[in-house]
């Protein structure tokens, strides 16, 4: 079986090759996505229709079904084997105005690339999409929702990979001299008036007289004097289509029309308006068809996603506790999606500096902390020939005739037996009555 894998993979990268060699053919698609040129150069080598084609191209698809949870900021690693055809996906939350940064380092043990796309909920549609080595992207959502990040390997892929993920400042300059967003004393929502209005905008406190800062070039649309704002000025970030307002300022230094660069300073913090009763600050809101909150956007605080030291991760592993949480997040705080028991083998698809993502025989998928989990145990088979599955999906399992002794048995699971030869494939034997 080793032999036949090696010449068959030699083949399909030798076809893959030559296709991506056809420079007529990477000139049409250079404003594409990378996942749209990789597809056409598997077209056009007649490898996407095959079974491993077709394979690759719907492992993309679960990926994005079977995405887990993550928060920001995060860092997590693991591995693609070229025998095994998949992808991996995690979904994030983002708030309209929020930025992050997506660093992506891929140790090929080959000359394949790694793909990395960027999702948008509900429909999941392609926002990004490049092949990396070692890259990071800076993305905006222009939109609160749920986006995915994928990766996945050119077809036969083989190397080890590590993405972390943190938060990163939209605007280039926060809009008070001196300070950052811990200095947001009174946030988006608070109650006013008794709870008749609501806060539309966040309070920036400091000393009377300190320099308020365009956060982005922009127009002066209007320098006020009146209403619940005091002095007040308004500048339309045109990239955006955002109103941004600066209120209760002490005086006022720019003029309408007026063009602003990021750091041009628009007036002075005081307490005009409604705020005669409090200590100077600056009220600063966005609107955008209404009030949106601007803290995603002035945000410039973030903790920094953990470095992972780069280690080989087993590819099965066994729950030591009598009883392991699943959970569907790498936290405490996350749902329990099931309880495992001891001995119950895992698949380890990554993992975090805390915990195993992995997936079960019987198909569930979740989070496990890595106390939880130790190396299986192997035990050796006798010298004999017998029929095992590649996988317990009656749809997709393919039946294959093996020498025992090449194999070593890690666990047990719904009436089959793991085992895994020197090449890291795992098979399912099937017990006795079974």
């Amino acid at each position: 079986m080793k032999n036949f894998n090696s010449i068959g993979i030699t083949a399909l990268l030798l076809c893959i090759l030559l296709a991506s060699c056809n420079n007529q053919s990477l000139r049409i698609f250079k404003s594409s996505s990378a996942r749209t040129q990789y597809l056409h150069t598997l077209k056009t080598s007649g490898i996407a229709d095959t079974k491993i084609g077709t394979e690759w191209q719907n492992s993309a698809s679960k990926a994005v079904l079977n995405a887990a949870v993550l928060e920001i900021p995060v860092a997590i690693q693991g591995n693609f084997l070229a025998k095994s055809i998949e992808a991996n996906a995690w979904k994030i939350q983002l708030d309209q105005g929020a930025s992050v940064n997506i660093w992506v380092d891929w140790q090929a043990r080959d000359s394949s690339e790694l793909i990395v796309d960027l999702l948008a909920g509900p429909d999941w549609k392609e926002l990004e999409s490049f092949a990396a080595r070692e890259d990071s992207v800076t993305f905006e959502a222009d939109k609160a929702g749920n986006y995915i990040l994928r990766i996945q390997p050119e077809l036969l892929g083989e190397g080890n990979f590590q993405v972390r993920v943190q938060g990163t400042a939209t605007y280039a300059v926060f809009p008070v001299q001196g300070r950052n967003s811990r200095a947001i004393q009174s946030i988006w929502g608070d109650v006013r008036d008794g709870g008749r209005r609501s806060h539309e905008g966040v309070d920036i406190f400091a000393p009377r007289g300190t320099p308020v800062l365009a956060p982005v070039a922009g127009v002066v649309t209007s320098v006020r004097d009146q209403g619940l704002g005091g002095k007040q000025v308004w500048v339309r970030d045109g990239e955006r289509n955002w109103h941004l307002y600066f209120a209760h300022l002490d005086s006022q230094l720019v003029s309408s029309l007026q063009r602003v660069a990021p750091g041009d300073t628009l007036g002075l913090v005081g307490n005009t308006g409604n705020a005669r009763t409090t200590a100077p600050h600056l009220h600063f809101g966005i609107y955008q068809n209404g009030a949106i909150n601007p803290f995603p956007a002035i945000e410039n605080d973030f903790d920094t996603a953990p470095e992972l030291t780069p280690r080989e991760l087993d590819r099965v592993m066994t729950v030591t506790a009598p009883k392991a949480n699943l959970r569907g997040a790498p936290s405490t705080r996350a749902d329990v999606v099931t309880q495992l028991t001891d001995q119950t083998p895992v698949f380890i698809l990554a993992a975090t500096r805390d915990w195993y993502q992995i997936h079960t025989a019987d198909g569930l998928r979740g989070f496990l902390s890595m106390s939880l989990v130790g190396e299986a145990d192997s035990a050796s088979l006798p010298k004999s020939e017998a029929v095992a599955l590649t996988n317990l999906d009656p749809l997709t399992q393919d039946a294959l005739l093996v020498q025992l002794d090449e194999f070593v048995k890690i666990g047990s699971i719904r009436g089959y037996d793991l085992i895994r030869d020197a090449d890291e494939n795992i098979l399912y034997l099937p017990t006795e009555g079974n």
